[in-house]
């Protein structure tokens, strides 16, 4: 069974696990230490026993600089098993806000004992803080085994369209929004100050023009305080009525 069949919540109809957790590239670094000759058959006789230990015997050779791995198995556990309170997240904001539906990729970076260090949207399409700070909250209270050979990056998506009876926001064009950002382009600077990197954010516009939600990625755990300024002052934001239902945009803070 895969975790989309598995997952079967009201508004949530499909599920992705994306395992991201080996050494940069995908490949465990290969030490560059020249290999010694073979031992000679007596030495075999007085070598130790295979390590016992999940990641092997090292020797006491480290790699510093890279990213340790963890077992596939144990990450797709770890995951079916927060998968409910990840949905939950979602399930209790779409009864406030319809029209919630998008794709979430939470980053989790996994410290040498198993713990989350840090946990962050990498991507999403969501545009709702609320939810993406509680899937966040969630992924960082989870323990994985210990990685082999140092801090291990484990990337999980989710995917929610609401169910087949719900009923979308109206797509509106960024143009729609840019008037009103520019009006508030000296709080949104002094937001990002020293961050120059493009920033997207999805929002949700509510029939009296007022914004219901707005959500973004984060580029670095670092960069939380500053992605939360900058959706208080899109949250202020005044526009145009979209009618009677919400309208969606995805607008890039430069």
């Amino acid at each position: 069974m895969t975790l989309a069949d598995s997952a079967t919540p009201m508004r949530a109809r499909s599920l992705s696990l994306i395992l991201l957790v080996s050494a940069c590239g995908g490949v465990p670094a290969q030490p560059t230490t020249p290999v010694a000759p073979p031992p000679s058959p007596q030495a075999d006789r007085s070598a130790p026993p295979p390590s016992s230990s999940p990641c092997g015997d090292h020797h006491g050779m480290s790699i510093e600089g890279q990213l340790g791995t963890i077992a596939g198995g144990n990450v797709r556990r770890v995951m079916r098993d927060a998968e409910a309170t990840l949905m939950a997240c979602y399930t209790n904001r779409v009864e406030a806000l319809p029209v919630l539906a998008g794709r979430i990729e939470l980053r989790l970076r996994v410290g040498d004992g198993g713990a989350v260090r840090w946990a962050i949207p990498a991507r999403s399409t969501l545009g709702d803080r609320a939810t993406e700070r509680c899937m966040v909250e969630a992924a960082s209270a989870l323990r994985f085994d210990a990685p082999c050979g140092g801090e291990a990056e484990v990337t999980y998506a989710l995917e929610m369209d609401g169910g087949p009876d719900r009923r979308p926001a109206t797509a509106w064009g960024a143009q729609r929004v840019e008037a009103a950002l520019r009006a508030r382009r000296t709080a949104l600077a002094t937001c990002r100050r020293n961050d120059h990197s493009p920033l997207q954010v999805t929002l949700y516009v509510a029939p009296n023009g007022s914004v219901a939600a707005a959500g973004a990625a984060l580029s670095s755990s670092e960069a939380t305080a500053m992605t939360d300024c900058v959706l208080r002052e899109v949250q202020a934001l005044r526009l145009p009525t979209p009618g009677s239902w919400y309208a969606r945009t995805t607008v890039t803070i430069p």
